[in-house]
């Protein structure tokens, strides 16, 4: 049985497109980037991949049904824009990736995109400032363009982004499509960061010069609230190695800082 699917809703061809495709990841960034850009361009879904990965089943009235979590693409023909967005991460590495090919199998059928992005969050304990947007790529052309226009480039204060914004851009990387990842400054790791989301969407609009209106994030920015003592599953966890310390990742997807390895989960 094959735990993945793909519907088609519509047929879309187009050249020289964009892609942005980004799940929600550490402060929900890259989720609500994708979210604001499917509202602000009005745009109309024309495919679902749909993954069985879950393990348990709902049932109603005496009857199972599989829960199947779905990942949507979007269109907008006048921008040329294709969004790739879902409620969640997969939990399973392998599902991970199998949702990162059928994804550019998707992309691919439509035509030959001029770029792809994603985008997450950044922790940083404090901001002095509204939040920055640090910003990595796959060709170093690429990069010199981001400095050039005075967009701050991860260096040495990470080596791993983790999770589907990370790891679609080393997919997109294999198959040799140009791709940027956008990261946005944010202090609370479990809480909605709309400001960071809005410092993305800003560089983005500078990027591709498309016109976006981010005044919605100011009444988004009311926080969630986290409680002392809240699990995070085993699943949702990894310690990756930076610089010899070892670095937490929590919910899978983040750029996170650097934090002493007395901090064990159990």
């Amino acid at each position: 049985m094959m735990n993945i699917s793909i519907k088609m809703l519509k047929e879309i061809k187009l050249d020289n497109f964009v892609v942005f495709a980004s799940l929600p990841d550490m402060g929900k960034v890259g989720g609500l980037v994708s979210e604001h850009l499917i509202k602000e361009f009005q745009m109309e879904r024309f495919a679902e991949i749909g993954i069985f990965e879950k393990p348990w089943v709902k049932i109603e009235k005496g009857l199972v049904k599989p829960v199947i979590d779905t990942y949507d693409f979007y269109v907008n023909y006048e921008n040329k824009v294709i969004i790739m967005t879902g409620k969640e991460q997969p939990q399973d590495p392998n599902n991970l990736i199998n949702l990162c090919l059928t994804s550019f199998n998707i992309i691919k059928n439509i035509g030959i995109p001029k770029i792809i992005y994603t985008s997450g969050g950044y922790h940083q304990p404090q901001l002095a400032q509204a939040p920055k947007v640090y910003a990595v790529s796959t060709d170093k052309e690429t990069v010199i363009k981001l400095k050039s226009l005075g967009i701050n480039v991860f260096d040495t204060e990470i080596e791993v982004i983790t999770w589907f914004n990370g790891v679609v851009l080393g997919v997109a990387s294999e198959m040799k499509f140009k791709a940027i990842g956008l990261f946005g400054e944010i202090t609370e790791t479990n809480e909605q960061q709309p400001l960071a989301a809005k410092s993305v969407l800003k560089v983005f609009s500078i990027l591709e010069n498309i016109a976006i209106n981010t005044d919605g994030f100011e009444i988004l920015n009311v926080s969630l609230p986290a409680y002392d003592g809240d699990s995070i599953p085993l699943s949702d966890t990894s310690l990756l190695l930076r610089n010899g310390d070892f670095t937490r990742a929590r919910n899978m997807g983040f750029v996170l800082f650097a934090v002493p390895w007395s901090l064990r989960f159990c």
